[in-house]
């Protein structure tokens, strides 16, 4: 691959900028939590989430017009639209090509978990129990734990991923947390899609019908989150469940990765101060995405999924200009670097950029 193929343009670094727009608020916020505290912690992210993105170590070629980006200053942060975004990206081009392997000899199928929205108070107690019930469902799937006349293993379940998403009603600010799941099942299953029920219903539009399989899952889920006892009878007499789909997740798995944290963004504005803590305490020190079954020894959350990695052919084009001139370093700002490909005065380089091409085919 030639070094033009994989060059990054304006319109990326625009993107980056467009995500970051909002750190302004996020560092904002962790200042007023700094203040009602007293810990540094929070006067440490809010200094991390300002700086985000906005300071680039970069070799030079100055004689063939590159310049090559060997790191950006990132905070990590979980309320930063661009290192979420860009985690989820990373995840989504590290595990699809194991997901994809699965796929030659199973079904996978994009399955979502809903609960009734809530309020602020609620909510961090929801997701303790949305948590912990997870889990009960997976065992029945497992063979675990048993429902007498009803086999969960029929569905020769293999393994999943587990991945929360949190929104917030524009109307009455109530929190809408659900699990966004990609489950491993037996090739070739018939879900005729038949039944209606309220959750087929966008207003007065018949969206959607469901399979026998999601009705008994819209059931147990109910069942679980509300703290009733689940067994056949109670399972025959459960007049309306949770809302659960499951449909085919036909190689898209991108929602699986995306980050949690919806609830703090808004169109072209961020929600205020309460919101933010509200979500900050929901999501402080949770596992985001949790892998079972055959997934369950692959770390879906491990950090270095945002490290660039090693590839023969990048090394193989700083070879080449190297043996034209060593690099010079030089530390530029996002506005210098978004200038400068404007005026396409150099070409920008990354490694992960070459690998993001190499990973979808371009």
């Amino acid at each position: 691959m030639s070094l033009e193929n994989f060059a990054l343009l304006y319109e990326h670094f625009t993107r980056i900028e467009k995500k970051i727009r909002f750190n302004d608020t996020i560092s904002a916020f962790y200042n007023q939590m700094f203040d009602d505290t007293n810990d540094l912690t929070f006067q440490n992210r809010a200094r991390s989430v300002d700086l985000c993105s906005k300071y680039f170590d970069i070799d030079y070629y100055r004689l063939q017009g590159v310049k090559c980006i060997k790191r950006i200053n990132l905070c990590k942060d979980r309320f930063c639209q661009n290192c979420q975004s860009l985690l989820a990206q990373q995840r989504e081009l590290k595990y699809t090509p194991i997901l994809d392997e699965y796929a030659k000899d199973f079904d996978l199928y994009h399955v979502v978990f809903t609960v009734p929205n809530c309020d602020s108070d609620a909510l961090l107690p929801m997701l303790k129990l949305m948590y912990k019930k997870f889990g009960y469902m997976v065992r029945y799937f497992k063979g675990q734990k048993k429902i007498k006349h009803i086999n969960f293993c029929k569905y020769g379940f293999q393994g999943a991923i587990r991945a929360l998403e949190i929104t917030q009603n524009l109307d009455d600010r109530t929190y809408h947390p659900h699990f966004h799941c990609v489950f491993i099942m037996k090739k070739g299953l018939v879900l005729d899609k038949s039944y209606v029920n309220q959750y087929s219903y966008k207003g007065s539009k018949l969206e959607r019908k469901f399979s026998e399989l999601e009705i008994l899952m819209q059931k147990v889920w109910f069942l679980l989150i509300t703290g009733q006892e689940v067994n056949y009878d109670s399972i025959k007499t459960c007049g309306q469940g949770y809302s659960v789909i499951v449909d085919p997740a036909d190689g898209n798995y991108h929602q699986v990765f995306k980050y949690a944290i919806k609830g703090c963004f808004q169109g072209d504005h961020v929600f205020d101060y309460d919101t933010f803590k509200t979500l900050y305490a929901a999501l402080y020190s949770r596992r985001i995405i949790q892998a079972y079954g055959v997934l369950h020894n692959i770390d879906f959350e491990a950090d270095e999924v945002l490290d660039d990695q090693t590839d023969a052919e990048y090394d193989q084009i700083i070879t080449e200009l190297e043996r034209v001139e060593k690099p010079v370093f030089i530390a530029e700002t996002l506005n210098v670097v978004m200038l400068e490909t404007l005026r396409a005065n150099v070409r920008y380089i990354s490694k992960a950029n070459l690998k993001a091409i190499l990973a979808r085919g371009d």
